[in-house]
């Protein structure tokens, strides 16, 4: 069933799945006692949770979209690794396709225009894009971001509106150097340091050098970084900076993930961000297997068929853009 506690790793696509997998066994089958109570444990996390399954509700129960998803759902399609066995014990084949449906529909309005409209640089999902900004600073960006800059004699700010990018600044102290994501302003001298902007949380990690990360919806302290740390917004306060492994952390701008003793929800809602479409892990009894290895991030599909092959998960391919695992 769906895992009642979301880590804050899983990221907004891991709780749209989350909430999909609910919308969909609460519409099609009958909830024992202690599945009704772990969805309401589930849903009473957070407003965001709640929230989030408002949406998919509504979006479940349009017509024109359900009705779409089970025509489609009659057609046979290929799989993507082994052959395909009857799936009934998990979900009805509508189902599937009906949540990759809606997966798709709510994705495709995430990065709207106007997003588009105020960046001054992007990269669609799956690319990576390494930009020199006017002071001579680099910056990487990584899938699916977006960024817009104002720089002028008193100082460099840029917005994170979407996405992920490592930064390395060109020092200037009479010229600071912010970055500002959805909650979080990240101050820096000479340094370089990696901002992900979420609309469930902010990460900083500081890859050389001293940051500042303060909150920008309170006056919260603000916290100091150093080399090897890291610090996460969530709920609306910043945590306590934390060692991380940059190796790791920062293998995106090579390419790669990089897993040791991830959860294999993790894994999944990782690749996601790299893959042009949707990928549902339904098999939540799998979700917390842990998973160490290192993938090419450019070759999505291939890092699915690996899990396919070292877990007992098989998938089911709903055109190339729509895959669910289960």
């Amino acid at each position: 069933m769906p895992t009642t506690n979301q880590s804050s790793s899983s990221g907004e696509g891991g709780l749209r799945a989350e909430a999909i997998a609910w919308v969909i066994r609460l519409r099609n089958q009958h909830l024992s006692p202690e599945e009704r109570q772990a969805f309401d444990a589930w849903h009473a996390q957070s407003p965001i949770h709640a929230k989030m399954y408002k949406n998919v509700s509504e979006v479940w129960d349009d017509p024109e979209l359900h009705g779409a998803a089970i025509e489609a759902a009659r057609t046979e399609v290929p799989s993507t690794a082994r052959p395909r066995p009857a799936i009934s014990r998990w979900f009805g084949y509508g189902s599937a396709v009906a949540a990759c449906a809606i997966l798709m529909w709510m994705a495709a309005f995430e990065f709207d225009l106007i997003t588009k409209w105020q960046a001054d640089f992007s990269t669609v999902v799956g690319e990576r894009r390494m930009i020199e900004l006017p002071d001579h600073s680099m910056v990487m960006l990584n899938t699916d971001t977006a960024i817009a800059m104002a720089f002028d004699e008193q100082g460099r700010r840029i917005r994170l509106l979407k996405g992920e990018a490592s930064f390395k600044v060109q020092s200037d102290p009479d010229r600071p150097f912010l970055v500002e994501s959805t909650d979080t302003t990240t101050r820096a001298v000479g340094t370089e340091f990696i901002v992900r902007a979420g609309s469930m949380s902010d990460r900083v990690t500081v890859v050389e050098g001293t940051v500042e990360v303060a909150n920008r919806r309170t006056d919260e302290q603000t916290k100091r970084l150093s080399a090897g740390f890291q610090v996460e917004m969530q709920t609306g306060r910043l945590g306590d900076p934390r060692p991380v492994d940059l190796y790791t952390v920062a293998a995106w701008r090579r390419g790669r993930l990089v897993v040791n003793g991830a959860p294999l929800e993790q894994v999944i809602n990782d690749v996601r961000r790299y893959h042009p479409g949707m990928i549902l892990l339904w098999n939540r009894d799998l979700a917390s297997t842990q998973v160490t290895g290192t993938y090419n991030l450019e070759e999505p599909s291939k890092i699915l068929a690996l899990l396919t092959k070292t877990f007992p998960l098989r998938s089911v391919a709903v055109t190339d853009r729509f895959i669910v695992l289960y």
